[in-house]
């Protein structure tokens, strides 16, 4: 059975974890898969707020996930799933995070993001005076919280997990580009900004690659380094990343 990505080398800026949803469904597509990773992910630095939320559950309207790191980092001081508040997760991958663990999600977003996730959960249920508990990243934007918040919830957000910048040796990835990249993959502006501190110049330096990004929001911060034509995918997620790799590797190349 032949793959969709057959043949093809594909280079992922996350942070090489073997387990990563990313890496497992581009190999099952048949690409190579090289791993450049741009950043490290620790506990977080202080981890009282998370267990406080952690032993607190009961007393929020609902959870809301960003990502299945946070996922993990709540679930792991919580032990097995009692009775819960509504939970939210933002896409497909998270849901599914959710779900191994055994824990009810209640809303998907079906759009791109967070501000998706909050109208999600707005059309759900009246938001007002709810207390909303957001496991994040330590380097996650506020857009959930200013848009929870714009429909009069009370958000709590906790880091979940620290993240860092940890750019990858330059000249190893100058050397894989030399010797044939077909996609450059990019899940975070957090990664696009690694790679670019390696690489100096992003947009020279990945001229003549195709590059994927998870959502508009990363293609924006690579488009704001000068990288042009970013593809996107026509879904959220790792799903959506992948279907960007095959749409980049199927397009007819330019003649001058």
């Amino acid at each position: 059975m032949t793959g969709r990505l057959d043949g093809r080398v594909v280079a992922t800026t996350r942070d090489g974890d073997p387990a990563d949803p990313l890496v497992r469904s581009l190999v099952a597509d048949g690409a190579r898969v090289l791993i450049w990773p741009t950043l490290v992910v620790e506990p977080p630095r202080d981890p009282a707020p998370l267990e406080e939320a952690a032993r607190s559950l009961a007393t929020y309207g609902w959870i809301a996930f960003t990502s299945a790191r946070a996922v993990s980092a709540l679930a792991h001081r919580c032990g097995p799933p009692g009775e819960l508040p509504r939970v939210a997760a933002v896409g497909k991958a998270t849901a599914s995070a959710l779900e191994a663990r055994g824990w009810r999600v209640d809303v998907v977003a079906g759009g791109e993001g967070a501000n998706a996730l909050a109208e999600a959960m707005a059309a759900a249920a009246e938001l007002g005076g709810t207390r909303v508990l957001f496991p994040a990243s330590s380097l996650a934007r506020p857009v959930l919280e200013e848009s929870l918040r714009a429909h009069g919830a009370d958000v709590h957000r906790v880091d979940a997990y620290h993240v860092r910048a940890a750019p990858p040796d330059p000249a190893q990835v100058r050397a894989d580009l030399a010797s044939g990249v077909d996609v450059v993959t990019f899940a975070s502006p957090s990664a696009v900004r690694s790679l670019a501190e390696a690489l100096g110049d992003l947009a020279g330096g990945l001229a003549g690659t195709g590059v994927a990004a998870i959502g508009g929001t990363t293609a924006r911060a690579l488009a704001e380094l000068g990288v042009p034509d970013v593809e996107v995918g026509p879904k959220s997620g790792v799903e959506g990343l992948v279907d960007a790799c095959v749409q980049l590797t199927n397009k007819e190349p330019e003649t001058a």
